[in-house]
Parts: structure tokens; C-alpha cells; sequence
């Protein structure tokens, strides 16, 4: 499926960003080092010597997918990826990560359907509180709906699922592990499913409105996966139902948890409903040695083992790993893994910081208790700064 030229400004964005697709080699190189330096630079991806030695980071679906960007003046500040294809003619692992077999079953009126997917999203940090993330992601939505494509698929580190969520994304399967880029968690928006739209309050919702929707298709998704029902969607999760999900999980109240010890169930549901709760498989890697951690992880169920030069160290429920009480951009010492199914509550930096500014006084209390937990500097030492 060809992808077609697309060249738009969104009337309600600002007028000095311009959203375009390459297809100038000069363009995609500009992309191909913006990548670099959003994800080796900024965000110590280990994606291979070879790449560190060009300064870009492209692949082989690059030739065959749409390089949506957007343009501030002359410098390009944003990126992504939209490949348009045949679940056989994705990589294997791609279709078998996001099961594009099975999704072939939604559909009723073609033989051979496509689905979208979006990768390679990268925003310069200066342009990620601008409309540069909108332009983006209109951008794609357009260029799918107007090829009648109902499905795309993506994939994000925990931190960025509470965006994604935002937007219009779902969780559906179990997370992977991708070498280069860590744990993953698979997630897929129904094009057409403006109900779902509407009640996460997407900002894409406004443009699925001028399409003709068949919201059908959300019904037979939830028949195909009933699991993705059963995931704690950030957007639509309210404060009882979080709640009475951990004491459920835990087998007894969150207030147990060492880290909230001296908090108030007020201000540890503020402090969850500021993050997001996920599940992991058997064997997967969380976190990478080296690797840049900002943020604060929870144990809710099941066992980790946090692995460092010096030995190992078991995790169970109720205890804590992450950068979150460290510098902003510092290096994870240790590689964190699961030894068993678990689920765990995470809290991104970012969303810590905005909870800090309401919540001053637990926000102390949390981090003291951080602070002074005795197995703090096995389970979750960070002594490395980021940057290369």
C-alpha cells in the first residue's frame, strides 16, 4: 500500500509549526539523527555501536513507512514513524507481539486487511509543552482514516502509557522485551471507536468525527480480547476502583505499603491516580543496567530480582526500585527482572513533580520514607549520571 504526500497546519496549533512527511533525503536524515538524539543522547537507549558511530538511527522499515515530522523554522523538532502494511509483511516479531493474525478475524469486509503502526516517536525536550505532539499525532490519524485503515498499533516504556492512554490508545496483551529499547507495553487505538474516543477526552476526537465510524468493531475487539477490559485504563480508573484493585491485588490495604507509611488514603489515591498500574510476564526486563530510570516503581504482586556486579537481590510485594529520589537523568546501577508474573504501580518523574506542587506535605513524607528504607541502596542504587 503506497503511502500518499500530506502536507498540513492545524488551524488550531501554532502557526510557526509545520507538519509534513519526507521524502527528501535530506529530510530523513534530519529525522534519522533527531532519533539519535532523543533516544542515545537523551535517553541512553543501547542500541549498538554502529549507531553511535552514524549518529542516526533508521531500519528497514524506514523504506516502506510514512516519516511523519514536524518543522520549526529550518530545524525539524519531532517525528514519527506510520508504517502501513499486511500483518505478513511486518517482521515476525512485530506481528506476533501485537497478534496482527488475530485482529485479522475484526475484520468483516476484507480479505487482506492492513493495520497502521507508529513508531519512532521523538520530540526535541524544548517542543514536548508545544502542539508539536498534536501535529504529530493528527497527522497520522488522517493519513490512516484516509486510507481506510481502522487499527493501529504501538508500543511504549511504562512511563508514556498514561499519554498514550490519553490519547486514545489501549492496553490489550502481555508486555515484551525489546533489547534496544526495554520493557514494552503493546497498545492498539480502534480508528473508528469515537465512544472510546469520547470517553477519554482524546484531542483526536474532534477529527474522528468527520469520518463515517463503524463503532462496532470496539465490540468485537472486547470479544477478542477480554483481557483488555480487565486493564486499569489511566484515564477512566477512578479512585475507589484503584483502590479496592490494590487491596484486592495485595490482600490488604495500600496503607501497608512501606513507602506510604504516614500517609493519609486521601493522599496516596492522589498519589495513584498520578500513575499507573501494569502487569509484567515471567522474564521480563524492566530496567537495564545503566540504563536512565526517573521514575518510581512498586512492587503490587509477584517477584522481582534486582542483578548488579556485587550479587542479586529479590524483590517482593511492596517494595520499591527507580530514580525518583535521585538526579533528573541518572543511571539505573542495577538490571531489574521479573521471576514471576507481577504487577507493579508506577509514577512517572514528570507526574511526581506536577503531584509534589499540590501536595506538598506528603510529598515530603513519601520521599523521607524512601529515603529511609534500610534496603534502598540494594534495591534500587543509582550512583551513574546520564549523558554520554
Amino acid at each position: 500500500m503506497t503511502i500518499k504526500e500530506v502536507r498540513v497546519t492545524d488551524e488550531k496549533a501554532d502557526s510557526s509549526l509545520q507538519v509534513r512527511i519526507a521524502t527528501q533525503s535530506w529530510e530523513k536524515s534530519e529525522i534519522y539523527r533527531l532519533r539519535y538524539e532523543v533516544y542515545v543522547q537523551e535517553m541512553a537507549k543501547p542500541l549498538g555501536s554502529t549507531i553511535d558511530k552514524t549518529k542516526q538511527i533508521v531500519d528497514s522499515l524506514d523504506d516502506r513507512s510514512a516519516l511523519i515530522y514536524v518543522q520549526a523554522g529550518s530545524a525539524i523538532v519531532a517525528t514519527q514513524r506510520i508504517t502501513i502494511a499486511a500483518a505478513e509483511d511486518y517482521p515476525i516479531d512485530l506481528a506476533e507481539a501485537f497478534h496482527m493474525h488475530k485482529f485479522k478475524t475484526l475484520y468483516t469486509d476484507f480479505s487482506d486487511p492492513h493495520f497502521g503502526l507508529g513508531t519512532k516517536l521523538a520530540i526535541k525536550a524544548q517542543y514536548r509543552n508545544s502542539p508539536a505532539l498534536y501535529l504529530i499525532l493528527a497527522e497520522a490519524y488522517r493519513l490512516m482514516r484516509d486510507q481506510k485503515i481502522p487499527i493501529c498499533f504501538t508500543g511504549g516504556n511504562p512511563y508514556v502509557i498514561p499519554l498514550y492512554e490519553r490519547v486514545g490508545f489501549r492496553r490489550f496483551a502481555h508486555t515484551f522485551t525489546d533489547p534496544g529499547y526495554s520493557l514494552l507495553i503493546p497498545l492498539v487505538m480502534l480508528l473508528e471507536d469515537t465512544d472510546h474516543l469520547k470517553a477519554v477526552k482524546s484531542p483526536i476526537m474532534r477529527l474522528a468525527r468527520k469520518y463515517v465510524n463503524d463503532v462496532t468493531m470496539a465490540q468485537r475487539f472486547l470479544q477478542l480480547f477480554p483481557e483488555a477490559s480487565k486493564c486499569l485504563n489511566t484515564q477512566l480508573v477512578t479512585r475507589k476502583s484503584l483502590w479496592e484493585y490494590l487491596e484486592r491485588t495485595l490482600g490488604d490495604s495500600p496503607l501497608t505499603i512501606p513507602v506510604f507509611k504516614h500517609l493519609d488514603a486521601e493522599s496516596i489515591m492522589d498519589l495513584l491516580l498520578a500513575g499507573m498500574v501494569f502487569s509484567c510476564a515471567e522474564g521480563d526486563c524492566i530496567l537495564y543496567q545503566d540504563s536512565i530510570c526517573n521514575d518510581l516503581y512498586i512492587l503490587i504482586s509477584g517477584n522481582l530480582v534486582s542483578t548488579s556486579p556485587s550479587g542479586s537481590y529479590i524483590l517482593g510485594p511492596g517494595e520499591y526500585f527507580g530514580g525518583i529520589t535521585r538526579p533528573n537523568q541518572s543511571r539505573q546501577a542495577e538490571s531489574v527482572s521479573t521471576l514471576t508474573d507481577s504487577e507493579l504501580f508506577m509514577i512517572p518523574r514528570q507526574a511526581f513533580e506536577r503531584y509534589q506542587n499540590l501536595h506538598q506535605e506528603a510529598s515530603e513524607i513519601l520521599l523521607s520514607n524512601l529515603k529511609s528504607i534500610n534496603d534502598f541502596t540494594r534495591a534500587c542504587s543509582i550512583n551513574k549520571q546520564g549523558g554520554q
